[in-house]
């Protein structure tokens, strides 16, 4: 491209020089009448000829991305479930032998409430746990009760505690828990709830009689 341009410029280089000779000839000398040369004209046509060429053979040049951002996600990672543990002292409750919840009772009346419970722990109770009292209604019973025998995972035992009915009416409930040696519970509490005093009556619907008309026949004469 700059030897076609440098070669361009030359040959107006020349062409000037020449215009400029043939000005200055002898003036006894006939010359015939040239027509004047607009050098401005000339310049300007060179420089769009070059622009013309320019942009005709200037590449085009497409942008190249350096580089392209894809995320890359981390693979999944499989979750396994954690084996579940079991614990060393737990117990499950079975039933109530004696006195279920919500037993009528009277005041001053005496029983003996009995819960059974499972060891379902991996450890052996032993004879310094207890049946104890938590909280609410005492009813006279004992604070703790020694178990009466060594409890192996899988057996199951009755708790049983002796109680008297208050001097109160409505709903009473106390609440037990078995204990290890060190005064931890096991399990879930065991209730005992009673009704004392007169239970509301309850009315039996009757039968109501209900009169039934039957036609009879009238005999036509």
């Amino acid at each position: 491209m700059k030897k076609h341009i440098r070669y361009f410029a030359i040959v107006l280089i020349l062409a000037m020089v020449g215009l400029s000779a043939c000005g200055g000839a002898a003036a006894g000398t006939p010359t015939p009448t040239a027509t004047p040369v607009d050098i401005s004209a000339i310049f300007t046509e060179a420089a769009q000829t070059i622009f013309f060429q320019l942009t005709q053979q200037a590449p085009t040049i497409t942008p190249t991305p350096l580089f392209t951002n894809t995320p890359t996600l981390p693979p999944a990672t499989p979750v396994t479930p954690s084996a579940t543990v079991q614990q060393c002292e737990a117990s499950t409750f079975v039933t109530d032998v004696t006195i279920p919840d919500n037993t009528q009772m009277a005041v001053n009346q005496h029983f003996t409430k009995t819960w059974r419970v499972m060891n379902t722990g991996t450890c052996t109770w032993i004879t310094t746990f207890y049946l104890g009292f938590a909280y609410g209604e005492q009813m006279g019973g004992q604070t703790k009760i020694a178990l009466p025998s060594a409890v192996a995972t899988g057996q199951t035992v009755d708790l049983s505690v002796s109680l008297t009915v208050p001097n109160k009416t409505g709903k009473l409930t106390g609440v037990w828990s078995l204990f290890d040696a060190g005064g931890n519970t096991i399990g879930k509490p065991l209730t005992v709830v009673v009704n004392v005093g007169v239970p509301s009556a309850t009315a039996t619907p009757g039968l109501t009689a209900t009169n039934t008309i039957t036609p009879t026949e009238t005999p036509t004469p």
